[in-house]
């Protein structure tokens, strides 16, 4: 009884507390409905699961988990069609004056249709991520500052990190400079030893970056991120799928980025430029790290029509057997942001681009053009163009993985809904036929559609 009377005079003081404390709730939504088909399954030469730890090497795959190599030869029965939802939500609880923030956010996917411990017929189980929980300060003796404490989106640059990591960042903005400092912490071993006494048994992260805005709203970026991922036993896993265990292998990375964006009358760009150093160790033997990436982009708007030309390169490791690693490599980063259907399957917003599995090692280069058309102010329509290549050539001695051309369309139903559609067809380069049983590779047709409705 007595704690029921504590209890009840606990919520009553919190409810009279609640007008003085001026407290706002926001709850904000993604829910993405998708739908796809391809004429070939397994296309997925060019992704990475996040969970996993790669270091790829002529062809072959080091890693701790298992992968098998794609096969480019459609077979019988191989089409593939499949429905799948994500949604995400969070919920953003702020002081009046936006001194305290605190954020949670979820997401439900990915998971098709059918899929077990998914979205299976009785829908008893699910896929559940906890993809926010942190909570941001003003500083109080510095109100320029802002320090973010929790699981949090990292915010650097796009083609390096874009996801989410349980860290601390201290930000600074004030007049045209912006600036950060953070810590972040991973582990490729399930989580279990984290924040233990090994160092081998986690990966930590440093990053800073300085910003700076010009009056036209332009700005330019630079940025570091340190990356020590521990010891791990890893394997290396064959072409013919037979595995085997390797020694220990530690991975120590550093990432040095400019990038910058800007917009001149009709006339906007966007380019990134990384150099990627460190060192790999496996035992006695040790390999260093020397590759790099460049990506620009220009767009150039003619009433309603918006023309884009762009490119990216990333360097490939020409020669697996001296002593430098040149193949590029990243943290985690979306594949969606070129709007590729086929290779970089660009309604899909989780896939990483990496250093491997399978052809990436040996780097990738890509020239991309399109055109995009305002029919009325809820209708949009586009076609893009991709050239795709390796950087050097494959271990099957080609480098041309093929010519994709796509469609879409989109269309606003209403305030936060729409509908979009697009399809891709490549025609298949000498390295996408090589890969292939027998040598003989196959054209690939994939249309993917969605209902999205964001609040």
């Amino acid at each position: 009884m007595k704690q029921m009377c504590i209890a009840l005079a606990t919520l009553v003081a919190l409810a009279m507390a609640v007008p003085a404390m001026a407290i706002n709730v926001e709850w904000h939504g993604d829910l993405n409905n998708r739908f796809s088909f391809s004429t070939q399954a397994d296309t997925s030469v060019r992704t990475s699961k996040d969970s996993e730890k790669y270091l790829g090497s002529n062809g072959r795959l080091f890693s701790n988990g298992k992968i098998t190599l794609p096969d480019t030869k459609k077979s019988k029965n191989d089409s593939d069609f499949f429905g799948e939802i994500k949604y995400r939500m969070h919920m953003v609880v702020s002081d009046d004056d936006n001194k305290v923030k605190g954020v949670v956010g979820f997401e439900f996917g990915s998971a098709k249709f059918g899929e077990k411990d998914a979205a299976d017929f009785g829908g008893d189980d699910n896929i559940f991520e906890l993809r926010w929980a942190y909570t941001d300060i003003e500083v109080p003796f510095d109100p320029a500052s802002r320090l973010t404490v929790g699981l949090q989106p990292v915010g650097y640059n796009a083609l390096l990190w874009s996801d989410n990591a349980g860290g601390v960042k201290w930000t600074r903005k004030e007049g045209k400079w912006a600036y950060s400092l953070g810590w972040f912490r991973n582990d490729w071993n399930g989580g279990k030893d984290a924040g233990g006494d090994k160092k081998s048994a986690y990966d930590d992260a440093y990053a800073a970056d300085l910003t700076y805005i010009f009056d036209n709203g332009n700005s330019l970026n630079a940025f570091v991120v340190y990356m020590d991922q521990g010891e791990e036993t890893i394997g290396l896993t064959f072409a013919d799928d037979t595995f085997v265990a390797t020694d220990e292998v530690q991975d120590e990375e550093i990432w040095l980025g400019l990038s910058g964006k800007g917009a001149w009358n009709d006339l906007s760009g966007m380019f990134t430029g990384i150099y990627l150093t460190g060192e790999v160790s496996e035992g006695d033997y040790s390999q260093d790290r020397s590759a790099f990436l460049f990506h620009g982009q220009i767009d150039y708007t003619v009433g309603k029509n918006t023309f884009t030309l762009g490119g990216l390169y990333a360097s490939g490791d020409d020669d697996p057997y001296d002593d430098d690693t040149e193949n590029f490599d990243v943290i985690d980063i979306s594949t969606s942001l070129f709007g590729s259907v086929i290779i970089f399957d660009n309604y899909c917003d989780d896939n990483s681009l990496s250093q491997a599995p399978y052809l990436f090692d040996q780097g990738y280069k890509m020239i991309y053009a399109g055109v995009a058309r305002k029919l009325n102010a809820k209708t949009k329509v586009w076609a893009k163009y991709f050239w795709h290549n390796t950087a050097e050539d494959t271990w099957l001695g080609d480098d041309e993985l093929g010519h994709e051309f796509v469609l879409g369309a989109s269309y606003t139903i209403m305030k936060g809904l729409t509908a979009d559609i697009n399809a891709g067809y490549l025609v298949a380069g000498d390295a996408w036929e090589a890969i292939g049983t027998d040598g003989d590779g196959d054209d690939v047709f994939r249309t993917d559609a969605r209902i999205r409705f964001k609040f």
